[in-house]
């Protein structure tokens, strides 16, 4: 493997999250989902250990009754423990005891294996307890790990290490070195709990550095806080679980200077004049914008309206409720501004640029619509590839060029249009994601009975004809997509280069999507799912994507129209980071925390 080169931002990133780790007392009840528990269960796994011994092992507890063990156990040693203490050092002590054994979803114990690896490893002999030192780096590695991951980690210390051995069937000859709780935290404090109630101070890092001899300091280190750890002034990170995203355009240096003046904008939603968390999914909506576009604040004023249309050489088999030249007819509507889409579009004032990437219709010198016709229409999906490798890439390249020729865009409203689309899309979606077509055929355009069971039909056939692996993402586009929907993608794909946000419509850019993310993982980020559809692959695409819905009005016309109504409340969310004011700025009081 060649060496790899970390970016300064990416180092911000890991000097964001050691700085924010935070040991954890409070947990919703959310499970943690598997792929999250495995990714910081590696993390761990990926620790250093003297002589390669890798002494730990990890010991996860969901067993209720097990933890419920463990906590009687901890409330007795617990009250043992208070008696050491009077005064305010009692009080702050007795407020320090609520602990997640119960409330996190999971807890592990770590274990330590002393003789792992065997007698003789290297450094056991000068120095026995490198086993126990080695055991704490995956700790410290899980810990991390856990908290870019947005899961908190509490270490529960006041339990005695024989009688949780006992509980949990930890064999002779095994130290007990951690027990901790996992899961989404209800807060993650700003600094440590007990430097907060007054426990103790962190030292300044002077104080602990020495140089050459232990009684010799180095002045150099003096200054240091080691809780403001900056690499890259110039290019800020919002969260250190988001990921480094560069804030674009002429806004950097404001948003700088926010950035530096403000702090994150997680924090400072939670200082807004209201109690924490109860804009409730709006709140959460401003973090992914944001994250999306790079900034301290998400910015909703410069939106566009992209809609591709194209042909099915697939819509010959009577898949949907209207003939092939209705996608012409349609597309002169838009054009016209009669459509749905184009309602919406001046709603929010929204410019809507409509981009002919296959229609089977020759529009000549019509105005208003981009020509880039790749084909007249895909062939039959049922019957053979619906294009080539070459058309493939061409309809990629137009989706790409048109977002590059929007300019400055804030979110990006995608859209498309063509009869037969939701057949192609379905295909896609079966292939990519291993679905029953009996299970997922939705009625499209409000297709009968009829022409649903032949719609299904289809679908099979086009699976059984094409053989198509579950990873095989640009076949699978080739042989059934459609060129509208590989616009989609390149659009996408090219959105998320620019850090444009981008709000999806229905099943069809739901799949385009999915695609993109497949091809270029990092495409996820920038995506906001404005609706659910009605059909039901749209459901399994979504869950796929990792998305909730804005919206879920059973809207199934397509044309980014479920896209350009979620548009107001991705504004809003907005307005809330811009305009409102936190406890601070409006000089009113925080709620009491022991409140109820």
């Amino acid at each position: 493997m060649p060496d790899r080169k970390f970016t300064g931002q990416q180092r911000q990133a890991l000097y964001d999250v050691i700085s924010a780790r935070r040991d954890i007392r409070a947990y919703r009840p959310e499970p943690v989902p598997q792929q999250v528990l495995e990714r910081i269960l590696a993390a761990a796994h990926l620790a250093p250990s003297v002589g390669f011994m890798q002494p730990w092992d990890f010991v996860c507890v969901d067993d209720w009754a097990l933890r419920q063990q463990v906590y009687d156990h901890f409330k007795v040693v617990n009250a043992r423990a208070a008696q050491r203490f009077d005064g305010a050092r009692a009080e702050r002590y007795s407020a320090l005891k609520l602990q997640g054994i119960l409330d996190a979803p999971l807890n592990i114990a770590v274990t330590c294996d002393h003789s792992r690896a065997g007698e003789h490893v290297l450094g056991r002999d000068t120095m026995p307890e490198t086993d126990v030192y080695s055991t704490c780096l995956a700790i410290q590695n899980l810990w991390l790990a856990a908290r870019a991951e947005g899961v908190g980690v509490g270490w529960v210390s006041i339990l005695e290490p024989e009688v949780v051995n006992g509980l949990l069937g930890i064999p002779e000859g095994l130290s007990l070195i951690a027990y901790l709780t996992l899961g989404y935290p209800v807060h993650s404090p700003d600094e440590p709990l007990l430097q907060a109630v007054g426990w103790r101070k962190r030292l300044p890092l002077g104080q602990v550095v020495r140089w050459n001899h232990f009684e010799v300091s180095h002045p150099a280190f003096a200054e240091v806080q080691p809780e403001v750890l900056v690499v890259a002034p110039e290019m800020p990170l919002l969260e250190a679980q988001s990921g480094p995203l560069p804030v674009q355009g002429d806004r950097r240096d404001t948003q700088v200077a926010q950035l530096a003046a403000r702090g994150s904008l997680a924090a400072r939603l939670d200082e807004l004049t209201k109690p924490k968390g109860s804009l409730g999914h709006l709140e959460a909506l401003a973090l992914r914008l944001a994250r999306a576009q790079g900034s301290l604040y998400p910015r909703a004023e410069h939106n566009v309206v992209l809609l591709f249309a194209a042909d099915h050489g697939v819509s010959a088999e009577r898949v949907s409720a209207y003939r092939p030249q209705v996608t012409a007819q349609m597309v002169y509507q838009f054009i016209a501004g009669g459509g749905a889409i184009n309602a919406f579009a001046r709603q929010y004032q929204m410019p809507l640029h409509v981009v002919d990437v296959g229609v089977d219709h020759d529009f000549e010198g019509a105005t208003g619509l981009v020509q880039e016709k790749v084909r007249r229409g895909t062939r039959n999906l049922r019957v053979e590839p619906a294009m080539t490798e070459a058309e493939y890439e061409q309809a990629l390249a137009v989706g790409r060029a048109r977002v590059d020729a929007l300019g400055d865009v804030d979110v990006l409203v995608l859209g498309e249009l063509g009869i037969g689309n939701t057949t192609a899309a379905t295909a896609l979606a079966c292939a990519l994601l291993a679905l029953d077509p009996e299970q997922v055929v939705g009625r499209g355009t409000g297709v009968a009975d009829s022409a649903m069971a032949r719609k299904r039909q289809v679908v099979k056939d086009a699976l059984a004809l094409h053989r198509l692996a579950a990873t095989e993402t640009a076949r699978a586009l080739q042989c059934l997509g459609g060129y509208e929907i590989v616009a989609l993608v390149g659009a996408l794909l090219q959105a998320r280069a620019r850090r444009i946000a981008v709000l999806l419509d229905g099943l069809i850019v739901g799949v385009a999507a999915l695609s993109a993310c497949r091809l270029e993982p990092d495409v996820q980020q920038t995506c906001l799912a404005a609706h659910r559809s009605p059909e039901p692959a749209h459901t399994a695409v979504l869950a796929a994507l990792g998305l909730t819905p804005l919206l879920d009005l059973e809207l199934r016309l397509g044309e980014g129209s479920g896209a350009a109504l979620a548009i107001g409340l991705v504004q809003s969310a907005c307005r809330m980071c811009s305009d409102v004011r936190t406890f601070a700025e409006a000089g009113i009081e925080h709620a009491l925390e022991d409140v109820d």
